[in-house]
This record gives structure tokens, C-alpha cells and sequence, in this order.
């Protein structure tokens, strides 16, 4: 049996009077703070695991675990958790500047090198400017059954430039299986989010941008690389 809710709240109203809004109160400062506290553990498992697994995977697909695309589905991942928009920036920027440190504090306990600290600074910076786009949009996904198929484009459109990067750009031919596999999980991903929106154009548009700019964004940290 179907029940209409709107007749059952006019009833409502006319015994008890207007019924007053529900406020929803923010998260406390209390609860928000724990929520970077668990991005930062977030972040602390990511620079492990980045040194662990790119020790593990055969062959050139050890490129997938130090990888930008592991990097950002991370903070994405992070945002989605977080219990605001606005935690889930500052989470994913937390998260990717804290993976950028303990990923070189891994290589110098489980390698036994000593790490120039260079490293840590350039993916730092790249972290705290690319972590809260990452996570704001994670936090999208999940939020926003209208914005979710343009998050998941975003994302794609992140895979699919660092995909055109090791097949088209890297000198190295062994990287290009990967490459070519992120490019397949991209353009599924694209395809899925197309079917679920009808702005296509705008989805569209949307991944190719991210794409783009993963690419530029890619050039640049290998020239403030090479001239540091």
C-alpha cells in the first residue's frame, strides 16, 4: 500500500501546528579534527604502501604503485570519507602531503638509503595544491547524485592523462601495458558516467579537461625535477 507523505504530514500539521524545520548541526570541531587526524593515518599508509608494492609488482607495472593515479584515487578516497566538504579538502591535502613525507621516510627504513629531501618538498607542494581538488570532488561523489557522474569524470580524466603519458611520452616502452591499462579503466570509467548523465557534453568535457591538465601538471614536476 502507498502512502501519500504529503498528506500525512498536512495531518500532522493540523494537529500539532506548523512543524518547525530540522536543522542538521554541522560537525563539531571535535569530530573534524578526527577526520584529519584519520587523513593523515590515511596518508601515512599510502607512502608505505607506495614503497611496499612498488617492490612487489613484476616488472615495469611496479610504476602503477608510484604512481600519480595511486596518489590521487587515495585523497579521492579520503574525500568521499570525510563528513564535510570542507574537511574533505583539507583531508586530501593532508593526505597527500603526509604520503609525500612517509613515502621517503619508508626508503630510508626498509632500503636503507638516505633521501635527499627534495622529493618530499616537490610532491608536497604538488599535494597541497592538488589534494583538496581531489578531495572536495571525492566528497562530490558521494553527496551529490547530481554532480557524481562529473566526479567520476574528473577522476577518469586523471587516469586517462597519466595513461597517455606512459604510452606517448615516456621513453621507456616497457610502461606502456600499464599505461595502456589505465587508459581502459579510464575510458570505462567515462563510459559509465556518460550513461548515467544526461549532460554528456559537459562530462565530457570535464574528463578531457582533467586530462589535460594531469598531463601539464606531469611536465611541470619533471622540469622543477630536472632544474632542482
Amino acid at each position: 500500500m502507498t502512502v501519500d507523505r504529503g498528506l500525512l504530514t498536512s495531518a500532522a500539521e493540523d494537529q500539532f501546528g506548523k512543524m518547525p524545520p530540522v536543522l542538521v548541526a554541522p560537525p563539531s570541531r571535535t569530530f573534524f579534527a578526527a577526520a584529519l587526524v584519520a587523513a593523515a593515518v590515511a596518508g601515512v599508509a599510502l607512502g608505505f604502501a607506495t614503497q611496499i608494492l612498488q617492490g612487489w609488482l613484476p616488472g615495469s607495472w611496479a610504476v602503477l604503485a608510484n604512481s600519480g593515479v595511486m596518489w590521487a584515487v587515495a585523497a579521492f578516497a579520503v574525500g568521499m570519507a570525510m563528513p564535510s566538504l570542507r574537511s574533505a579538502a583539507v583531508g586530501g591535502a593532508i593526505t597527500l602531503v603526509v604520503a609525500s613525507v612517509s613515502y621517503y621516510v619508508a626508503v630510508d627504513w626498509l632500503e636503507g638509503v638516505s633521501s635527499w629531501p627534495r622529493g618530499a618538498v616537490v610532491w608536497s607542494i604538488a599535494g597541497i595544491v592538488a589534494g583538496p581538488s581531489f578531495g572536495s570532488v571525492g566528497s562530490l561523489s558521494r553527496r551529490s547524485r547530481q554532480h557524481r557522474p562529473s566526479a567520476w569524470a574528473f577522476l577518469a580524466g586523471v587516469v586517462a592523462g597519466e595513461g597517455i603519458h606512459l604510452t606517448w611520452f615516456v621513453g621507456n616502452l616497457d610502461l606502456r601495458p600499464a599505461g595502456i591499462a589505465e587508459l581502459a579503466i579510464a575510458g570505462t570509467i567515462t563510459a559509465m558516467c556518460l550513461c548515467l548523465t544526461r549532460s554528456a557534453g559537459r562530462t565530457s568535457v570535464i574528463a578531457a579537461s582533467a586530462a589535460a591538465a594531469t598531463l601539464l601538471a606531469g611536465r611541470i614536476i619533471d622540469g622543477v625535477f630536472a632544474a632542482w
